[in-house]
Formats: structure tokens, C-alpha cells, sequence
């Protein structure tokens, strides 16, 4: 697998208004951290990391002040009003030692359960994973052609990858199709009568009472 490059700059840098000056000048804000060493805040050239984003690739070689480090895209934070990346974290990692990260999960193919008037429900985006960094996927991708009404898959039945490790609960659900509920119609005469009033049942001896109160009026 070849493994993209990526050139950083430490910043000293803080705040808010620093770091907007800092996005304003085509550059992300960044950490580095991991393996028992000192968090390094970085800033990145905004072109270079988001094509190396659209790749799809997680591991990378982050050089910094001309050392050269292996380093996993961790966590993204995004701006999803101006469509652009504000804050990237990454780990540093050891390419001989399994790591955990959560992958996508792409679902391709028709389901026979879509075919038959059911509805596909994609309940787990991502699922976690450990694995040896050169072997982390770009994403897991789940055929379902076969689901059908009322069926599910399960993590427990995600396709087998080499060097792959399934972390998520096996029992959770990743995607499914259920049936359309109709709604029951009413009869139209049951929409337009009129409720039925219940009165207050009178107690013992009110009704004397409320009789001789209506032969004075």
C-alpha cells in the first residue's frame, strides 16, 4: 500500500483569533500526539491535506521540520455551513503495532426487500476496526442484494478482511428493511359524528333535590 506524504509547520499560535487568521491564509490548525511524546500544534496547507483526504487514505508520513513521522488521520472537524475542514487531529503510530479507528461503511447493490416495496434503513455509518496500520481499509464495503423484508445485517456478518478485526458490538445492526405501516383509514361517518356526551351520574338524593329545584322555577 502506498502510503501519501504530507508536509506540516509547527504553529505557537493560540486562539481563536489566531487560528481564524491562521484559516484565512489557506492553512488548518492541527495537532500531533501519541507514543508517550509532547503534543505538537501543526498547520497545515488546506490544498494538500483535503486532496489527501479525498483519497480516502487514513495513514500517512507527516513530516515536520524535516523528520519524518508515520501518523493517522485520527478526527476531521469540520465547518458543514461553509463546507471546509477547521481541525485535524493526528496519531502517531508505530507501523508494527495494531491500532483502533473507525472506518465508513459503504452499501452497494439492490436489496430484494427495496424490490418487494420495503424500505432500506442504513443504521451504522462507521464501524471499528484494529488492524496493523498498513492494512486499514478505506472503507468496508457491505453487498445487499440479498436483504430482504424484514431481514437485517449484523457487525457479526460484515465481510471477512484479512488482518481485519471487528471491535463494534456483533449484534449491532448495520442496515435493514422494514415494511411500509399503512396507516388505518377511518370511516368517513366516524369522522363527522358527533361525540357522545356523558353527564355525571347524580348520587343518591340529588335527584329529590334537583327535581323540587325545577318546580320552583
Amino acid at each position: 500500500m502506498k502510503i501519501l506524504e504530507l508536509k506540516a509547520e509547527k504553529r505557537t499560535t493560540k486562539g481563536s483569533k489566531a487560528v481564524k487568521k491562521l484559516r484565512d491564509s489557506g492553512q488548518i490548525p492541527a495537532i500531533l500526539y501519541g507514543h508517550k511524546q509532547d503534543n505538537v500544534m501543526l498547520c497545515l496547507n488546506e490544498h494538500d491535506f483535503t486532496r489527501i483526504l479525498h483519497t480516502g487514505t487514513r495513514m500517512i508520513n507527516l513530516t515536520v521540520d524535516n523528520k519524518k513521522e508515520s501518523a493517522l488521520i485520527k478526527d476531521v472537524q469540520y465547518d458543514n455551513i461553509l463546507d471546509c475542514v477547521l481541525h485535524v487531529d493526528f496519531s502517531r503510530i508505530d507501523l508494527t503495532e495494531r491500532v483502533k479507528l473507525r472506518v465508513s461503511i459503504e452499501l452497494h447493490g439492490e436489496s430484494v426487500g427495496v424490490k418487494e416495496g420495503g424500505v432500506l434503513t442504513h443504521v451504522m455509518k462507521d464501524v471499528e476496526i484494529e488492524c496493523l496500520p498498513t492494512a486499514i481499509p478505506e472503507k468496508i464495503k457491505v453487498n445487499i442484494s440479498e436483504l430482504g423484508v424484514g431481514k437485517a445485517i449484523h457487525v457479526k456478518e460484515l465481510p471477512v478482511l484479512e488482518g481485519i478485526q471487528y471491535i463494534s458490538d456483533p449484534e449491532s445492526v448495520v442496515t435493514s428493511v422494514h415494511q411500509i405501516v399503512e396507516a388505518k383509514a377511518v370511516p368517513e361517518e366516524e369522522l363527522l359524528a358527533e361525540p357522545e356526551v356523558i353527564t355525571k351520574k347524580p348520587k343518591e338524593g340529588e335527584e329529590e333535590v334537583a327535581a323540587e329545584s325545577a318546580k320552583k322555577t
